[in-house]
C-alpha cells in the first residue's frame, strides 16, 4: 500500500482541527499537563455502540494497559467552546498467550467537552481524540477481524485512531476537593475510555476492519 494513502486522511483531519486551532484565545498559552493511566480489555462491539460502554467480549480476552501524557493546545475549535489538547501514549497489549505480547504507541489532538448532568451541579467531562495508532505485532482480535473477510486481508501496524472518554472530575466533591489544595494536583478524574483502531473503510489497510478496547482509566490534571 502507497505510504501516501495511509498517511492522506490523518494529514487532513489534523490539519483542520489545527486550523480551527490557529483561530483560538491564547488564554491556554501555558495550559496544564494531563496524565492518564488506564486499562481496557478487547471487545467485539461495533464502534456505533460501544461509545455508549456496550461490551461484548472478544474470544481472546486480550487486554491492554496504556499511559497518556498530554497538553492543553487551545480553549475553543474554530470558535466553538471545544477545549482542544495534544496526546501521545505508550500502550502494553497482553494477549493471553495466543501469540508473543506487543507494544503500541499512539499520537492524537482531542476535542474536550464539559458537560453538566442534569438535575445536578455536577458536571462529565466528554473527549475524542484523532490520530495515529502503531504496534510492534497487530493484536489478535484484530487479525481475527480480518481474517473474516479473505484469507488474504490483513491489517497494518499502522492505523487510525480514535479516543473517546468520559470522566467524572473528583474536584468537584466538597469531601474530596481538600485532597488538590497542595497545588500538586489541580485535579483528577476517573473515567471510561475506548481505544479504537481501525483502517477507516481501506485507507490504512486493503479492506475496512479494526478493535475496540473499552475500560476505565484515572486522569491527573497538573
Amino acid at each position: 500500500m502507497s505510504p501516501m494513502k495511509q498517511f492522506l486522511l490523518p494529514l487532513a483531519l489534523a490539519a483542520a482541527a489545527f486550523g480551527g486551532v490557529a483561530h483560538a484565545d491564547d488564554g491556554t498559552e501555558k495550559g496544564h499537563t494531563r496524565l492518564r493511566v488506564h486499562f481496557s480489555k478487547s471487545s467485539e462491539t461495533d464502534l456505533v455502540t460501544v461509545v455508549v460502554g456496550d461490551f461484548q467480549r472478544s474470544p481472546e480476552n486480550n487486554y491492554l494497559v496504556g499511559a497518556t501524557w498530554g497538553h492543553d493546545l487551545s480553549d475553543t475549535l474554530f470558535g466553538l467552546p471545544f477545549p482542544m489538547t495534544w496526546h501521545v501514549g505508550v500502550q502494553w497489549l497482553n494477549e493471553r498467550s495466543f501469540q508473543q505480547d506487543s507494544y503500541g504507541a499512539t499520537t492524537f489532538v482531542k476535542a474536550n467537552y464539559r458537560m453538566r448532568v442534569p438535575w445536578t451541579q455536577k458536571h462529565l467531562d466528554l473527549g475524542l481524540g484523532e490520530g495515529l495508532s502503531y504496534v510492534s505485532r497487530i493484536p489478535m482480535s484484530e487479525q481475527r477481524d480480518f481474517a473474516k473477510k479473505g484469507p488474504d486481508v490483513h491489517s497494518e501496524k499502522l492505523m487510525n485512531y480514535l479516543e473517546w472518554t468520559i470522566d467524572l472530575p473528583l474536584r468537584q466533591f466538597d469531601s474530596l476537593e481538600p485532597m488538590f489544595r497542595s497545588g500538586g494536583i489541580e485535579d483528577m478524574s476517573v473515567g471510561f475510555i475506548v481505544w479504537h483502531r481501525s483502517s477507516v473503510f481501506g485507507v490504512f489497510a486493503d479492506e475496512k476492519g479494526g478493535v475496540n478496547f473499552m475500560g476505565f482509566g484515572v486522569e491527573a490534571k497538573f
